[in-house]
């Protein structure tokens, strides 16, 4: 990476740190806390709860810089992402309320006009009740989303299967299972994989793709929580690309302790594999952004299928649905997908629309299909409300 490219990401990164921290100060603080009729010492509390969610992250990963290790860390980190999760859905709802007393404000003072009776001043300790009673509607609402949302969390994944035509149905009968997003950390511990690698082998694939995302961490931090993945034996293999968090966590050591996992990592590369007399390609790329960190990584779908059979049926693997369209022009039958967790929570799978054209689900483009999977596990807060965690069965007919 150039001392450029580095200096913009840190940019990018500072600029996202100020507008987070000034929103969350703002609406959680200032907008919320400091209006809710509470004894002083309560209030602290709540604001340090606040300060808390905000500045853990960072903390933890000086004490892991420090060598600190162990169940103190792990309850450090689920009380931090709870709160960052929980302030989060309460933020929105302040912003929302703010928006709508604006608008209710504005409707009322151009309705008043030219009547005189609706000049008289409105009365504060109406409208401070008012405010009193809304404040505590979004504590109470804030809470109830959160403990939903925690309960999803901890739900195992559901199985989604989803049939796929091919021509002449050469592929008929084959079953591809996708696991994504993972995020193995302080908080997605061994006994989820460990799950998770039961949940997969009673499906009995053929062919295992883990498409990105699978850690938050180094290696020798995690090493421990990814090992059950070794217990995947599927006929045709098991096979990996990057997602971004493989690159914030060590992409190279990762990369090795994968195939030492028993995974073919597929780096802008394909493979021709054999169904039964029918040729398949699976191909993998590299994740969407990975050429701004390791620009050898640069994501390439032409390069994946280059010199792979015109004829046979192509799957390509990548991490961010955004390389749709250039599957497209590879003449990719079916990309898998997932990065979005389909925004995991509410308010938040309303709002990813906004920013991603394909969220969750099956697409399907001039004859080319797209499936983003919704993540297998969660990442940051431990929240899934409105977007379930899945392990996704690909069958062929």
């Amino acid at each position: 990476m150039t001392s450029h490219q580095k200096i913009r990401i840190m940019s990018l990164f500072i600029l996202f740190l100020f507008v987070s921290i000034t929103v969350f100060l703002w609406f959680g603080g200032v907008r919320f806390i400091n209006q809710l009729a509470l004894p002083l010492p309560l209030r602290i509390v709540l604001w340090a709860s606040l300060l808390f969610a905000l500045f853990f992250s960072p903390l933890l990963f000086y004490l892991q810089t420090l060598g600190q290790k162990g169940p103190l860390l792990d309850a450090m980190a689920w009380a931090g992402y709870l709160l960052m999760g929980l302030y989060s859905i309460l933020i929105c709802g302040v912003i929302g309320r703010d928006l709508l007393l604006g608008f209710a404000a504005l409707l009322s003072k151009g309705t008043s006009k030219g009547h005189a009776a609706m000049d008289l001043p409105v009365n504060p300790s109406r409208r401070g009740l008012l405010i009193h009673g809304i404040n505590w509607g979004l504590a109470g609402a804030t809470g109830l989303l959160t403990g939903f949302a925690l309960k999803g969390a901890l739900t195992p994944p559901q199985v989604i299967t989803l049939t796929h035509p091919t021509p002449h149905g050469g592929l008929r009968g084959l079953r591809i299972v996708q696991i994504s997003d993972i995020h193995v950390s302080h908080t997605i511990r061994r006994g989820m994989v460990e799950r998770i690698v039961t949940m997969v082998s009673s499906l009995a694939p053929d062919i295992v793709v883990l498409t990105g995302d699978l850690v938050d961490g180094s290696v020798s931090m995690l090493r421990h929580g990814v090992a059950p993945l070794a217990g995947l034996h599927a006929p045709m293999g098991n096979y990996f690309i990057t997602g971004n968090h493989e690159y914030y966590s060590g992409v190279y050591p990762w990369l090795e302790e994968i195939k030492r996992l028993g995974f073919t990592v597929l780096l802008n590369s394909h493979q021709t594999l054999d169904y039964k007399g029918t040729p398949l390609v699976l191909a993998g790329v590299t994740d969407f952004h990975a050429g701004r960190i390791v620009p050898e990584h640069a994501s390439s779908p032409k390069q994946a299928l280059a010199g792979a059979p015109e004829d046979a049926y192509r799957i390509l693997l990548a991490h961010q649905p955004l390389s749709f369209p250039e599957a497209k022009a590879e003449n990719c039958h079916l990309t898998l997908s997932g990065h979005t967790h389909g925004g995991q929570y509410f308010p938040f799978t309303w709002m990813i629309h906004l920013v991603q054209p394909w969220v969750a689900g099956l697409y399907e483009e001039e004859g080319h299909r797209l499936y983003v999977n919704r993540g297998t596990a969660f990442w940051g807060p431990p929240l899934r409300l409105g977007s379930p965690s899945e392990i996704t069965l690909h069958l062929f007919s």
